[in-house]
């Protein structure tokens, strides 16, 4: 009787076992599908949802360098970066050059209150499912995508920058000609400060 009971007990903890696996397995589902998002190649159209709510598309941005920088309230390199952002878009402004920023935080409000006590008055949008950031491949912040006037990726820059270096005011003129700069003798990543 007792091996019975021993055979019995181990088919119950195999079945159960199975049916664990299967159940572990099915609620995996399918990973977020990814945007075709490459150098030279055309950027994917985008619909940001501004921090009112109301949608955006990025193809509003034709024919001016899009800077898309992808942040969040919580991370600290992308908290240092945002001055520096600001102080591009106020160079720049908004004849060929488009600075745009696309937060994570999962809380519009707090967004909001971080841009208006840090004095950062471009315009930002909202991407609390991290939906958008999950299809461009972003796995860190901050992570800047350079958008050419023609709508083709010219460079996805990963890390907080200066954006108001030499070598990045460089990087963006190139950029906005649609070529990939060389400057400061970086190919890919952060340029020299």
């Amino acid at each position: 009787m007792s091996s019975r009971l021993v055979r019995i007990a181990s088919q119950v903890c195999y079945l159960v076992g199975a049916i664990s696996l299967l159940a572990l397995l099915g609620a995996c589902g399918k990973p977020a599908a990814l945007l075709e998002v490459a150098e030279d190649q055309p950027f994917p159209e985008l619909i940001l949802t501004g921090l009112d709510g109301a949608p955006a598309s990025t193809q509003a941005f034709r024919g001016k360098l899009l800077v898309l920088n992808v942040w969040a309230t919580w991370c600290p390199p992308c908290r240092k970066e945002m001055p520096s952002l600001e102080q591009l878009s106020k160079t720049v402004g908004g004849g060929r050059i488009a600075v745009v920023g696309m937060s994570i935080d999962g809380d519009a409000k707090m967004v909001r209150e971080f841009l208006t006590q840090n004095d950062i008055t471009f315009r930002n949008f909202i991407d609390s499912d991290k939906k958008i950031a999950g299809a461009l491949g972003v796995r860190a912040y901050p992570e800047t995508f350079l958008i050419a006037p023609d709508g083709k990726l010219v460079r996805k820059i990963m890390g907080e920058q200066n954006w108001s270096s030499p070598a990045m005011l460089q990087v963006l003129e190139d950029a906005y000609q649609g070529r990939r700069s060389q400057a400061g003798g970086w190919a890919y990543g952060s340029p020299q400060r």
